[in-house]
Order: C-alpha cells, then structure tokens, then sequence
C-alpha cells in the first residue's frame, strides 16, 4: 500500500472552503442522508479513489460510491484538485448494459472487492453491499398502505353495522347500565394496555433485527433529539447553548442575544455564528427561524423525516398497524352496535354516546401515536439502554442533552427555549426545508461506472 498517496487522499477536504452547502452538506441534503452515513460514504469513495489511481486497471464502484462520485465531479474545481493529488485523471465510464459490458463491469467489481481487501481490509456492507443507505435495515415495503388499507378497513366497518346489530341484539338486551358502561370502558383500558406492550415487544424486535452497521445504530444526538422530540428547534438548542456556555453568545437583558466571537468547534456552532452575525442583535425565535433553513440543520429533520416515512411503508409497520386498527375498529363497533340498539328500544342512549365519541377520538390520536412509536419511543430507547452505555459519551454535552433535555441548558438561556417552547405553533421548529434545492440534482441515470484506467 502506498501510505504517502493514501495520507494525502484521507486528508484531503471535499468542503474546503467552508460554505452552506458545501459537499458534503449538499451529498446528505440531496440524498437524504444522515450525518455519519455522509462521512462514511465519502470516506469510503477516499478508498475506491485510491484503488483507481493506483491500480493499472479499471475498478468499480458501488452504488452509493457512485452516488458520492457522481457529486464530486459535480464540484469541477474540487474534483480537479483532487485528481492533481492522487496524481492522475479517473474517467468516469458509464455503462452501456449490453453483454460485453456487463462481463467487463463484473470483473472490475470483483477486481476492486480484491485490491479493497488487501489495502484496507473487508468492505463495509452498508456501502459496498447495499444500494440505498435503507437497505439494511431489512424492511420490505408493504404491498398495500395504511391509507388504503384504512379505506377499507372503514368500508367493511360499515358493512358489518347491520349484521353485528341483529347478531348482538339478543345479547344486548340482557345487559343493563351501567354494567355495560363499567364493562365497557374495562375493555378498553384492558385493550389499549395490551396493544400498548405488544406494540413496543414488536417494534423492539423489528429495529434489533436492522444491521449492527445500519445508519440506525450511528445516529448523532441532534438526529436522535430530533427524532424523539420531532421538532427542529430542540436540536438547534444543542449549539447555541454550546456557544453561550463557551462565551461566544450573549443572553442581553431584554431577552436578545448576540454574537461575542466566533470562536467555534464544530459545523453546527460555525453556522450558528455566521446567522447571528448576519443578523446582528436579535430575539432567539428569529433565530430560529433563520436557522431551520439551513441544510445542515434541516437536513437533520429531512433525514430523519425519510427513514420515518420508509419505515411506516415496510411491511413489518404494516401487519403491526393493521392488526391494531382491527382491533380497535371491532371495539367500536361492539360500542357503536349498543348504542344503535339502545335507540331502537327508546333507552336512555347519552352516556354510551358521550363514551363512543371519547372512544373515537382516542383511537385516531392512539393509531396516529403508533406511526410514531419507533422514533418517539423505541429507538431513542435502545440508545439510552444498550449503545450509550458501551460508548465513552459521559463529557459528550449534546447525548447528555439528549439524555437529560432541558435540565442541562445553560439558566439564562432556558427561559428563551421555554418561551419558544410555549409559541411553537407559530414558529419553525419542525420545518426542513433546505436551501440549495435549485442547485441541480444529482446524475444517477447510469447503470453503474467504470474506475479510471
């Protein structure tokens, strides 16, 4: 191995100089991508670079190798920099998918998995293995979705109205008040409790089934705080609260703040420096809401937004939501059959009606909870329980902040995050729009590419 070349090539800075929407930033934006996975990935196409540049033949990459690749060249400047310190041009080589190409692209990935194996070891699956970052996470979308499933489900809910009531009614009448009330409410406690315990058994097996290696288990504290709280503000807390405890940021007496110096550790807290010193003296819902457009903050919501809605279209989600929509469906139904035959023998029907409409609108907001559950619940869970213990994150602010929440805020500046807490349904904690949309997209037309030659 050439460890001069290969020292150049890790050292090399795809954002330098630091921007916005530099390259990285922009590659997890457009991709969907989390932050981790990010460098992961680019670190990744370091590797295969180094493998074209070396080697007297031509490599190929992997699909999310090629997506990095793609980026690069996007970047005309960088990529020509790049090529001058790995001292050679790589040509990028499409492939044409007829026959030929295709044996010669089979060797070449077979030629790359060797020379990756004796320069840096076995391949990361997650990059070299998987076409899209999802893929190991081993869910298989459902065949049919919630909406229309709950279309249906409502469509023989009706259906079922009539047979139910004349199938019941022999046994209704038999029943008085408030013993049907007192059963009644009984089940549903007894019902809700168990879903409630089966759904997390489930979602808890679902997630430990997801690749040791999967983004899953590499998520930052801004991600998992935004993924827990589902809001954008309470990760955007995280770096200001960093730069008021460092001194960079002041709390003034009437409530504003502004920037002290730009002293700063990381890309969060640069980006929070540069907005305030645009924006000079300001209230913290401005900055707020300056911020959350910022792709590397709303990339954070973007990201974490697609693995939610992936995750909610898996078959796995599915059969769990299904289940629990019958169920509840047939409890409301069992209800709505007594109420019907209440009115049909002119009995006292208020109490049973006043139950059914508390009944529905707990089961809306309890299914709506449970397109949730997995990011509210079960993985912020399996963080606190079983990967944070076995990482040395204790001195970490931000997984504390994740840990603790608002407790360990600075004191002077909790009353602004208290304050925005209280009016966030007239700011943009959760928005995650991002900023560069009309960059261009990136190429991913091609059938696969070829390394330099």
């Amino acid at each position: 191995m050439n460890h001069e070349l290969w020292n150049k090539i890790l050292v090399f800075d795809f954002d330098n100089p630091p921007a916005e929407y530099s390259f990285s930033i922009r590659l997890a934006d457009e991709n969907a991508w989390t932050k981790q996975f990010t460098a992961q990935a680019i670190l990744e196409y370091k590797k295969f670079m180094y493998l074209a540049a070396t080697s007297d033949f031509m490599v190929s990459p992997s699909e999310i190798v090629d997506t990095v690749w793609h980026q690069h060249l996007i970047f005309t400047q960088s990529y020509q920099d790049f090529c001058s310190t790995i001292g050679k041009q790589i040509q990028h080589v499409p492939s044409t998918h007829n026959k030929e190409d295709f044996q010669k692209f089979k060797q070449a990935k077979e030629r790359t998995t060797k020379l990756y194996a004796e320069a840096f070891g076995e391949q990361p699956r997650q990059i070299w293995e998987y076409g899209h970052i999802y893929e190991g996470l081993h869910l298989a979308k459902a065949k049919m979705k919630i909406r229309g499933f709950v279309v249906i489900g409502l469509l023989l809910f009706a259906a079922l109205i009539i047979p139910c009531y004349y199938l019941l009614r022999p046994i209704y009448i038999h029943i008085d008040n408030p013993d049907f009330i007192i059963s009644f409410i009984v089940i549903v406690i007894l019902l809700f409790t168990s879903l409630e315990i089966y759904n997390r058994h489930i979602l808890k097996k679902i997630v430990k089934q997801f690749d040791k290696d999967s983004f899953i288990n590499h998520l930052t504290a801004l991600e998992l705080i935004y993924l827990q709280k589902g809001k954008l503000t309470d990760a955007i807390n995280a770096p200001v609260n960093e730069l008021i405890e460092l001194g960079a940021i002041q709390i003034n007496e009437d409530k504003t703040i502004s920037l002290v110096s730009n002293f700063t550790n990381s890309e969060e807290q640069l980006q929070v420096s540069a907005t305030l010193n645009d924006l000079g003296t300001v209230f913290y819902p401005t900055l707020l809401q300056q911020l959350a457009t910022k792709p590397i903050f709303s990339n954070i919501a973007k990201s974490m937004n697609a693995f939610s809605k992936y995750f909610i279209k898996s078959k796995k989600f599915g059969q769990l939501f299904y289940l629990n929509f019958s169920a509840c469906t047939i409890l409301f139904l069992l209800g709505l059959t007594r109420y019907m035959i209440g009115i049909s023998r002119e009995k006292p029907v208020v109490q049973i009606g006043v139950a059914l409409t508390i009944l529905a609108i707990i089961i809306i907001a309890y299914l709506n909870r449970l397109t949730g559950l997995v990011s509210i619940n079960t993985i912020p869970q399996l963080y606190k329980l079983e990967i944070l213990p076995s990482r040395l994150v204790m001195h970490d602010w931000q997984w504390n902040y994740f840990l603790s929440g608002s407790s360990v805020l600075a004191a002077s500046f909790i009353p602004l995050v208290n304050y925005v807490d209280r009016n966030s349904e007239n700011n943009t904690g959760s928005c995650s729009s991002s900023c560069g949309s009309s960059c261009g997209s990136s190429c991913s037309s091609c059938g696969g590419c070829g390394g330099g030659d």
